[in-house]
């Protein structure tokens, strides 16, 4: 029962978490609003780790952290809740689900740890294909078209972000235990983004006082932070543990599918027959290049990857 739950919040909660973001950024200014939510999610996560036990921080983890908190939290959703002003939530998700593609060519390019075979490499052919089809879809008023090509090609730029800092974070010494090393990460994305809505003047953009704290806000922003940083998070990290890797990460292609049918069910998003075409394009590239990775193991080590907040779900 336990392990059906934790698969039902990495399923559900990340795959909801898109329509969330969307709500929110049709009220608040988009970096204001990723900002808000990854500072009080940090900061809850290292408050939750700093009074259970035993951790570990020394200064080079913390520069660690807030490296890969820049690269990854800020820079990611910064394009993404940007994106969601101008895209559905669904499509959002679609192009969200790439990382894995991404990984694994990095995997093969930089890392040496996968090999290029067929079936990836098939899969990350599907995959781009999708999202060609997802950007092409666009043919009505000519500056909405633009606008909407951007906003995937910036989301596609953020999900590169996070799989470089995923990489990354395989050669670097980060704090530990693994939820203190998500609370920095967060933490730090946060101010990140914070600092950049001040760049951008988002806080004359700001709506007054009664809309912040309006409900549509703040069920959508204590989603974001309780069920999609919390409690997703923690139940991906128990199954990293508890279950097979290449079985949880099957979030990567179930996501877009939540996303997708809540974006359509309750925000009427629509879906023509070609971003259907460029969905199941993405979804089957993710799914044949997870099936086709190998488990890279060495002769003394668990072949089991150790988790890491940056291997996490979106979103």
């Amino acid at each position: 029962m336990r392990k059906l739950l934790a698969y039902a919040a990495i399923y559900i909660l990340w795959g909801g978490s898109f329509l969330a973001i969307r709500e929110i950024v049709s009220v608040v200014p988009p970096f204001f609003a990723a900002g808000f939510r990854f500072l009080v999610a940090g900061l809850i996560l290292i408050l939750w780790s700093r009074f259970t036990g035993a951790f570990e921080l020394t200064a080079r983890q913390f520069f660690n952290a807030a490296l890969l908190g820049f690269i990854m939290f800020a820079c990611l959703y910064a394009g993404l809740f940007w994106a969601e002003i101008r895209i559905p939530s669904g499509i959002a998700a679609i192009v969200s689900a790439l990382i894995p593609l991404w990984i694994y060519a990095g995997e093969v390019l930089f890392l040496r740890t996968q090999r290029a075979t067929l079936l990836p490499f098939s899969g990350i052919l599907c995959g781009f294909l999708g999202v060609a089809l997802l950007a092409l879809r666009y043919r009505g008023h000519q500056a909405h078209a633009r606008s909407a090509a951007i906003a995937i090609l910036v989301t596609v730029a953020g999900t590169l972000c996070w799989s470089v800092g995923t990489l990354l974070s395989r050669r670097l010494s980060l704090p530990s235990p693994q939820k203190l090393n998500a609370g920095w990460q967060m933490y730090t994305g946060g101010f990140f983004l914070i600092l950049l809505a001040f760049a951008a003047g988002e806080y004359r953009f700001l709506p007054p006082l009664p809309i912040l704290l309006g409900t549509r806000v703040l069920v959508s922003m204590a989603y974001l932070i309780v069920a999609a940083s919390i409690i997703a998070y923690t139940s991906y990290v128990w199954l990293i543990a508890h279950d097979s890797p290449t079985r949880v990460a099957s979030y990567a292609y179930v996501n877009p599918v939540i996303a997708l049918l809540l974006g359509v069910t309750l925000a009427g998003e629509s879906i023509s027959h070609r971003q259907g075409l460029g969905a199941a394009l993405v979804i089957v590239g993710v799914f044949a290049t997870l099936m086709g990775k190998r488990t890279p193991r060495t002769k003394d080590e668990d072949p089991r990857p150790r988790p890491k907040i940056s291997t996490a779900g979106l979103s």
